[in-house]
């Protein structure tokens, strides 16, 4: 048995630590509450007035059924039992439950819940404002811009399809694939245009669908116009990056689709409590995208595009901040790092 506590006491200093309420039932008979920094952890708060464990126990489940808590996967579940002793308390350690979650049972020996009139109002109020700021962290822009990017890069990829094929270098070479003997002439802006090309439909389906999963997600954290500097110059430096360190043919979006990652690393930084529920997704995604390609292009798959696209992106996103940032001595720090490295990655290429 725990310390004593009583319920919506433990409750407040919870949401205090950084838990989110995820549903209660009244009156006041239990809570659901998701630990944001543990990312994987689950607290539930049960009252129950039954004296015997087995009792107890059939409470438990038809709380966690209420909560539908089969769906946890095999996330931790650490629920807290308030009440008093039990007849045989020491039963307690042996229950087990029909659910994938690892469980935990505390118990905490508090009777009358002295504490709800207090407590309650203050751990709700701050909740509350809690997802406040959630909502706003995530509502700087609509995802207008990303869907204009997959428009134009469908248009792109339907022009170079109906003049001719994409897994055919000349094509690729036509409609501006980064070829470094041609950027060392002066076509500079192939390190441009590689972000709107793509070799074959299966490399253009698998981009735009990473594109449609993160993209909305950082363009509504950063604001439109700083996700589109991101994007586009995340995939420039990509570009950069390959033509420094590959001399093969490249095309496709995924340099500037690992900038957003970065975007997300940045924001990670400056915002912990949401890194693991912004940053874990998108990691899978980009996981998925580069098994995809690896299978299908082999060799062929650019990391050095990838690897600075990730740097990149993380960059751009100091230069350009997050929209509730003030500090200006940060952005002028990552925009002489940006410089430095893209000024860097050109000569490399230059002169190999």
């Amino acid at each position: 048995m725990t310390q004593p506590g009583c319920f919506w006491e433990d409750i407040y200093h919870a949401v205090e630590a950084g838990g989110r309420v995820e549903g209660i039932l009244e009156p006041s008979r239990a809570l659901l509450l998701f630990d944001t920094k543990a990312g994987d952890l689950y607290h539930l708060y049960i009252k129950t007035d039954k004296a015997w464990a087995n009792h107890v126990a059939i409470e438990i489940e038809a709380v966690m059924s209420s909560f539908r808590l089969a769906r946890l996967g095999r996330a931790k579940l650490h629920v807290h039992i308030y009440g008093d002793a039990l007849v045989d308390e020491e039963r307690l350690e042996t229950l087990s439950f029909q659910i994938a979650a690892k469980v935990r049972l505390d118990r905490h020996a508090c009777g009358d819940d002295q504490d709800e009139a207090r407590f309650r109002p203050l751990a709700l109020a701050l909740d509350k404002q809690r997802k406040a700021e959630l909502k706003k962290r995530f509502s700087f822009g609509e995802p207008k811009f990303v869907y204009a990017l997959m428009m134009l890069t469908f248009v792109v990829m339907w022009l170079a399809e109906s003049l001719g094929s994409t897994l055919d270098p000349n094509t690729l070479i036509r409609f501006g694939a980064k070829v470094n003997p041609l950027i060392d002439e002066g076509e500079w802006w192939r390190l441009v245009t590689p972000m709107f090309l793509h070799i074959g439909w299966f490399h253009f389906a698998i981009n735009m669908f990473a594109l449609w999963s993160l993209g909305p997600l950082v363009e509504r954290m950063y604001g439109s116009p700083r996700f589109l500097t991101i994007y586009l110059l995340a995939g420039v430096i990509a570009s950069t990056a390959s033509y420094a360190f590959s001399e093969a043919i490249s095309a496709g979006a995924s340099g500037a689709l690992f900038g957003l990652v970065g975007a997300l690393l940045y924001f990670g930084l400056r915002d912990r409590s949401l890194f693991m529920k912004t940053l874990g997704p998108p990691l899978f995604i980009m996981l998925g995208l580069n098994v995809g390609l690896a299978f299908v292009l082999g060799a062929s798959l650019d990391h050095s595009a990838h690897a600075g696209g990730l740097i990149g992106g993380f960059l751009m996103a100091g230069v350009v901040g997050l929209p509730d940032e003030t500090t200006k001595k940060w952005r002028l720090l990552f925009t002489a790092l940006a410089v430095l490295l893209t000024g860097t990655l050109y000569w490399l290429g230059y002169h190999r």
